[in-house]
């Protein structure tokens, strides 16, 4: 008498479809915090360049980590140092100092800077700047770090998902003359097996079997969920031990329980 067990296949494909909908995820967060939100701030920038034009030409302007929020009283401060305003090197060098760097863009309306999440539009009329305007874009920081920390989470619990697929292939139990072994534990010896607890396995669909190791008693747990061959082990344990099978005779190679 020789019995071997893999795992079931459908708890093969359940956890393949766990580990690639995880992953999946982790993916699509990720593409959206690093490329997706960045590129559609990118393009609502672009929208505000009043030609189809000049939008082609500024697809590649430059995106400032600097140009945020709190720049604002900087840029204000530094336009005000500058008697008249007038568009000239001096003061582009100026906003260049706190900004990091020439404008995105220019045109006759103004110039423009672009950051990850908000822009900066300084106008222009008649040679002078005016007052700076501050428009946030629609995807945020928060939004942006959201989609990134999504990401890592999913991609941490996917190397856990493949981890545990690994473990299920590798599922293997071998029942013959020398005993029980199973992932890992045995052989647990015929004259060691003591008593097989059946209580849950109405409900949940596994039992204990209780066992001696050296003096010591311990359970191994043996589920039909994880067991493609678990009612013929669990007949042949049952019937060379005189355990009480909780599969009835016509019904022990029936499919596994629902769970």
């Amino acid at each position: 008498m020789r019995i071997e067990s893999g795992p079931t296949g459908e708890r093969k494909v359940r956890t393949l479809l766990l580990l690639i909908m995880v992953a999946g995820f982790s993916a699509w967060f990720a593409y959206d915090g690093y490329i997706g939100y960045p590129a559609k701030n990118r393009a609502e920038h672009l929208q505000q360049l009043p030609t189809p034009e000049e939008r082609e030409k500024a697809k590649d302007a430059p995106i400032y980590p600097s140009v945020t929020p709190e720049a604002m009283p900087k840029v204000v401060a530094a336009l005000n140092k500058i008697v008249g305003n007038r568009a000239t090197p001096v003061v582009e060098q100026a906003l260049k100092d706190v900004l990091g760097g020439p404008p995105s863009w220019k045109n006759a309306d103004g110039w423009y800077y672009f950051g990850p999440t908000f822009r900066i539009k300084i106008p222009l009329k008649d040679g002078r700047l005016s007052t700076p305007i501050g428009t946030p874009s629609q995807k945020t920081e928060a939004t942006i770090y959201g989609q990134k920390f999504l990401a890592l989470a999913l991609a941490i619990l996917s190397i856990y998902c493949l981890w545990l697929m690994l473990r299920v292939v590798r599922t293997h139990l071998v029942l013959d003359e020398g005993g029980l072994s199973y992932q890992g534990r045995g052989p647990i010896r015929w004259d060691d097996m003591q008593a097989l607890d059946i209580s849950r396995f109405s409900k949940k669909g596994w039992v204990d079997l209780t066992y001696d190791d050296n003096g010591t008693e311990r359970k191994l747990r043996l589920d039909e969920y994880h067991l493609a061959r678990f009612d013929e082990v669990i007949d042949e344990l049952c019937a060379r031990k005189g355990f009480e099978n909780p599969l009835p005779v016509e019904d022990s190679k029936e499919q596994p329980l629902a769970r």
